[in-house]
Parts: structure tokens; sequence; C-alpha cells
């Protein structure tokens, strides 16, 4: 079977198309860049960290422990005592809406916004059972 310059040219074509589509999709789908890390625990506020301040921040459950490291304006889960270490290997976060979640330790990190970067009333409320 021999491969022709028509069949090529679409092969081509289709990849360039996959390509745009991807990066086309991937720009719509990027949230704003966050600038407060809210840390909840229980359902609770328990702080809020500046995104733009390189920190380490460690809370505590009981006799548990998180480490939550905030650097080069991402925020990560350093260390966690869990037995699963989920959170552990989970990408940092860095953009609005982006979250972090340790089940174990009943702790939720989510990066929010509260400049001038986005109307509020786009905001959408979670619900957290």
């Amino acid at each position: 079977m021999k491969i022709k310059k028509g069949d090529i040219i679409v092969i081509v074509g289709l990849i360039i198309l996959s390509f745009g589509l991807k990066f086309a999709i991937d720009k719509a789908t990027t949230g704003y860049e966050g600038d407060v890390l809210v840390v909840e625990q229980n359902g609770k506020v328990i702080k809020k960290l500046p995104m733009d301040v390189d920190t380490e921040f460690v809370v505590h459950y009981g006799d548990h422990h998180n480490t939550i490291v905030i650097k080069d304006k991402k925020a990560y889960m350093k260390e966690a005592d869990c037995h699963d270490q989920i959170c552990t290997h989970m990408h940092p976060i860095e953009k609005e809406g982006q979250t972090i979640i340790c089940l174990p330790h009943r702790l939720f990190l989510e990066i929010e916004s509260h400049g001038d970067k986005k109307n509020n009333d786009d905001k959408i409320d979670k619900v957290v059972r």
C-alpha cells in the first residue's frame, strides 16, 4: 500500500487541527491566577494565606499533621502523615478554583482570587457534606 500526497496532507492537517483544539481548550479552561490559598478543615476556614509570599504552614488534626507549602505562587502538600498520601502526590495549584484535598484529615485547600481580575458575580458556591 502506497501513501499518496493527499493522504499526507490530510494527516498533517489533522495533527495541526488537534494541537490547535488542545491549545484553545487549555486556554478556555485555565482560570485566573489566584492570590489567596484558603485552608479549610471540617468545613471551617482555618487560614487564608497569600499566594505571593513563600511560606510553610502546618495543620494539625488530632495527633496527625499536614504541611502546606506556598512557593513561587504555587501551593502544594509537602507532607502528610495520612495512610494514603494522595494529597502529597497532587500537582501544585495556582489558578482560581483549583483544589487539593486530604480526606483522612478532612482538609481542603482552594485557590481564590480576591483581586479585580474577575467579576465576583460569576463565582460559584460549593457544597461539601
